[in-house]
């Protein structure tokens, strides 16, 4: 996470100043590139860190945050706006540099991660963190010694992930490429279900409302996340309520909904520029959007990618996802200009009947298993099962777990 923020600091310093286009791109490039560290390491970090009882909502929570920083974003830009010279579009860019400061500083004041450090033979510096977060002080602490245990048998079973530029071992079992399936699942459905056009295209989706005034453009634009922040932050607490499936499933089917309505209201819209009541339904509903898929996929995309990954490949698997992530967000930004350029808003039509597909994907059955109430070294029992769905579905017993991190449960662990 240092070494990420650092380069952004980097990127910020050679973009902000530039008064040429092509150190504005490497500056971006530059800024781009410390960012991959920051979303490989930060989650994965969240995800073991987490307290078993709270890992859904407070995993969950870290993907939301998000929603923090472009709220801040959206009205600097918008109170930037007002600036008539260059420090209007300066500012903004010189701020990355706070909240990157804020994570190099921060870093050196949190505990490692005690997967990383058991995973690295140093066991009872594993054994205090657990104590001081999950067990009041104690090492004695029942949740504590599960996880030490749970921790030593998985880990014994992979072996600490030496190789950081062999990425076979995510692959190279059936457990592992089920894992893969789910990783790049989440990860391109996460950005092509049209979310990204509420990000990137917001501008064009108003117009096609008939909204195009400038500042009241900006204002609804920055309106926006901070609805999507309190669906998110609720959608977190339901990841451990509901489960995680049923919000997945249910909430892209509401989202394919929203977009039905938006292609008539927008075609209304745009018929008839007097149609205000269309107009407005319009805005409603891309706000809607914004809100469902916030509290149903928002919590769960860096959740979701986490916790299916063990412990030996859960740094390359959330490299490999944020890949994909990436990928799947190109194609929809480069695809989606031209599109409204040629079709409008029939090209919502796409995301009707795609949201309903991935809604398919997930709910069947050999894919996409629950892991709501399971450890992180449980899952590997789930994974490796027939039907994983169907393993992750049913009720989980002593025996259950005992299996798992077969270990004798008279051992207890000592610092």
């Amino acid at each position: 996470m240092f070494i990420g923020a650092a380069i952004v600091i980097i990127g910020t310093c050679i973009q902000a100043p530039t008064k040429s286009s092509e150190q504005f791109l490497a500056g971006r490039f530059v800024l781009g590139f410390g960012v991959s560290f920051c979303c490989v390491s930060a989650p994965t970090y969240v995800s073991e860190m987490a307290h078993p009882a709270w890992r859904g909502t407070i995993t969950g929570v870290y993907n939301c945050t998000w929603y923090i920083g472009s709220i801040i974003a959206s009205w600097v830009v918008y109170g930037c706006s007002y600036i008539d010279d260059n420090d209007g579009w300066r500012l903004p860019i010189w701020l990355q540099m706070v909240t990157s400061g804020i994570v190099c500083i921060g870093v050196f004041f949190i505990p490692e991660s005690p997967r990383w450090l058991m995973a690295n033979d140093k066991h009872d510096e594993a054994a205090r963190v657990l104590a001081k977060y999950h067990g009041e002080g104690s090492v004695d602490h029942p949740i504590v010694q599960l996880q030490l245990k749970e921790m030593v048998s998985q880990i014994s079973i992979d072996a600490s992930d030496k190789s950081w530029w062999d990425y076979r071992e995510l692959w190279n079992t059936h457990s592992a490429r089920r894992r893969l399936i789910c990783v790049l699942g989440m990860a391109v459905f996460g950005q092509v279900s049209g979310n990204s056009l509420s990000s990137y295209y917001m501008t064009a989706l108003l117009k096609y409302a008939g909204i195009t005034d400038e500042k009241r453009v900006l204002a609804l634009n920055a309106i926006n996340p901070i609805l999507c922040l309190g669906a998110s932050l609720v959608g977190a607490r339901m990841t451990d309520v509901i489960g995680r499936r049923p919000l997945l499933i249910y909430s892209i089917i509401f989202c394919s909904c929203c977009f039905a309505i938006i292609t008539g209201t927008s075609k209304l819209a745009t018929d008839d520029t007097s149609n205000v009541a269309a107009a407005n339904t319009t805005i409603a509903f891309i706000y809607i959007f914004g809100i469902a898929f916030s509290f149903g996929w928002t919590p769960l995309q860096s959740m979701y990618i986490a916790e299916t990954l063990n412990t030996a490949t859960r740094a390359k698997g959330t490299a490999v996802g944020n890949f994909a992530s990436a990928v799947g967000s190109t194609v929809i930004q480069y695809a989606s200009g031209p599109a409204f350029l040629n079709i409008k808003h029939y090209f919502y039509i796409v995301f009707i009947f795609w949201d309903l597909f991935e809604a398919v994907v997930i709910s069947k059955y050999f894919y996409f298993p629950e892991t709501k109430d399971r450890t992180l070294e449980e899952l590997e029992e789930v994974f490796s099962a027939p039907n994983p769905v169907k393993k992750s579905l049913e009720p989980r017993s002593a025996e259950t777990v005992l299996n798992t991190m077969q270990v004798n449960q008279d051992e207890k662990w000592t610092v």
